[in-house]
């Protein structure tokens, strides 16, 4: 509930604190004393939207500010301060809104700013708004829908339902996305497996056309390459003073020297060294007359591979090794389509297993709403003839939707809500038939529908303050009397804040405010009163005559003792 209410510079309060309470708080006044700023600051603490003329000075910002307590029992205030991370040890919210002189507002929650859409949420969670413009909400089908719902205890149900339904349409829309994905992926996915394999049939082996390359060269120079061995043998070994005699010669002649000067040692370590060398070259060559194929067949075998693998790197404009590389990614592709495959193949049993329990569901919720809307309809109907319209009739009418799901037929005519449409209908007088309440209702009629499911609903909704901002409009007589009651009921559940210009409704305030505006010279001001028993005497007088007449004081004081009589 709201306990205290704080405005600073705003239309025409200077400074203005309100300390609220539990039950049903009456605020009164003369049209024009203010009665409107009160709820209007409330609005706009709560996200409301900001205009031009706020502002009492135009050169300092208004501050708003308000103080409810943390409720243990209202369920969606508790998700909200856990989602946010709000401290709950104090057990109060501080909200406050500041409009800046150029119009533009800041919100803080507990001393920390936040965005005007977490506050909207938590305006849901705090406070139920009603006004004339409200009663237009008994024209929507969802409205109703949901009242339906929370007369039934279906809410925890319907959420359930209505997770599920979004969870399968989340599901359908992945399915939607991989088909549709293999669809434009699969002439690809072709070409892919064409193409490796291509590659396969050749099975090329990374750096393998450098190295077909090299044994090319040496293939098709073979015999100057044998010819050149066969002369290295002969001028190395063979030939009369041979390369390998002579030096053979020198190292063992300066051999018997060595020991004397380190040059000539060094120069027999070299011509040893020499001799070694030319040992090793020689054998080299031998084995490559060993291993060069002189009748062609190898040159050929190598010259067809290597025309191969660069026939192909030519077809893909691709270095070997880029290939290669192509083929792991084309390969990788066509894992991920198959699997795209076995996906959609799972998918599709889970959607059709889902569908079944979803229509299920949505049965059931069907039924138990079904079996909910006569019980609703007979306490609505009970409930608007003791506001004096003695011959009402409701009737709750349940009518199939109609929508079309793209997907699967079973699922037509459900949606996040249920297989179902509902409409309330209305007669106010014997032998007329019942139409909707959008054809059949009237302004007055719509309060008292309002005030009926409030009342009806009050022990079952999260514990909210219900603001009534000049619901009473257009109400009089008996029906004054009956509409105070109510309101008062409702608040035995809830913080009810009710600005009215009805004596009934004020006798049977728990706490009542008398609004007055001051005017001075060059400015007015708003002054807010907690009324004692004989200030509310002398204010239930003026709102009954305008007066304070003695007449008028005796009848505000029966009013008094009757409506503590009747709570």
């Amino acid at each position: 509930m709201i306990k205290s209410l704080k405005i600073e510079n705003f239309v025409i309060v200077d400074q203005l604190e309100v300390e609220f309470a539990d039950g049903l708080q009456v605020l009164s006044g003369e049209t024009g004393a203010g009665k409107s700023i009160i709820v209007g600051a409330i609005d706009l603490i709560l996200g409301g939207s900001t205009n031009a003329g706020m502002l009492r000075n135009e050169t300092k910002p208004a501050i708003l500010e308000a103080v409810f307590d943390i409720d243990y029992r209202n369920n969606l205030l508790l998700e909200l301060l856990n989602k946010f991370d709000v401290d709950k040890s104090e057990e109060e919210l501080f909200i406050r809104r500041e409009i800046g002189i150029n119009y533009r507002s800041k919100s803080f929650l507990n001393g920390r700013r936040i965005a005007n859409s977490i506050v909207l949420e938590f305006r849901n969670a705090l406070l139920d708004f009603h006004s004339q413009r409200d009663q237009q909400k008994l024209f929507d089908r969802d409205y109703q829908l949901e009242v339906l719902d929370i007369y039934g205890n279906l809410i925890l149900e319907r959420s359930r339902f209505e997770n599920n339904f979004l969870s399968l349409e989340n599901q359908i829309k992945e399915l939607q996305k991989l088909i549709r994905q293999e669809k434009e992926h699969s002439e690809k996915i072709k070409l892919y497996e064409y193409q490796v394999q291509e590659i396969d049939a050749i099975s090329p082996q990374l750096n393998e056309d450098e190295t077909l390359q090299a044994e090319l060269n040496l293939l098709s120079n073979a015999e100057t390459i044998l010819n050149l061995a066969s002369e290295m043998e002969q001028l190395v070994y063979e030939k009369e003073n041979s390369v390998y005699d002579t030096l053979s010669s020198f190292m063992g002649q300066l051999s018997n020297f060595e020991q004397d000067n380190e040059i000539i040692s060094q120069a027999v370590s070299n011509l040893r060294e020499a001799l070694t060398n030319l040992d090793e070259a020689i054998g080299g060559m031998r084995e490559i007359q060993n291993v060069i194929d002189l009748d062609g067949s190898r040159l050929d075998e190598v010259q067809d591979r290597l025309n191969s693998i660069n026939s192909m790197c030519n077809k893909y404009k691709r270095s070997l090794e880029e290939i290669l590389e192509y083929k792991n990614e084309m390969q990788n592709e066509i894992e991920d389509y198959s699997s795209n495959s076995e996906k959609i193949d799972s998918l599709k049993n889970e959607i059709d297993q889902k569908i079944e329990k979803v229509i299920k569901s949505a049965e059931q919720l069907s039924q138990k709403r079904k079996k909910a809307a006569n019980a609703f309809a007979k306490e609505i109907e009970a409930n608007i003839k003791q506001l004096a319209i003695p011959d009402a009739a409701i009737e709750i009418k349940f009518e199939k939707l109609t929508n079309i799901n793209g997907y699967s037929a079973k699922l037509n005519g459900i949606n996040s809500k249920g297989l179902d449409s509902i409409d309330f209908y209305f007669s106010a007088n014997k032998g007329v038939k019942l139409q909707p309440f959008r054809i059949a209702a009237s302004g007055g009629e719509l309060s008292r529908f309002l005030l009926s499911i409030k009342k009806i609903l009050s022990d079952r909704l999260d514990n909210r303050t219900i603001i009534f901002d000049e619901i009473d409009a257009g109400i009089g007589g008996k029906t004054s009397e009956l509409l105070a009651e109510f309101i008062h009921k409702i608040g035995n559940y809830h913080q009810v804040i009710c600005i009215s210009h009805l004596p009934q409704i004020a006798a049977y305030a728990d706490k009542h405010f008398a609004i007055t505006k001051k005017n001075k010279k060059k400015t007015s001001e708003v002054d807010v009163n907690i009324l004692t028993d004989n200030e509310r005497k002398i204010e239930i007088a003026r709102m009954l005559s305008g007066s304070q007449s003695e007449l008028a004081l005796q009848h505000a004081g029966e009013l008094l003792i009757k409506s503590k009589e009747r709570r």
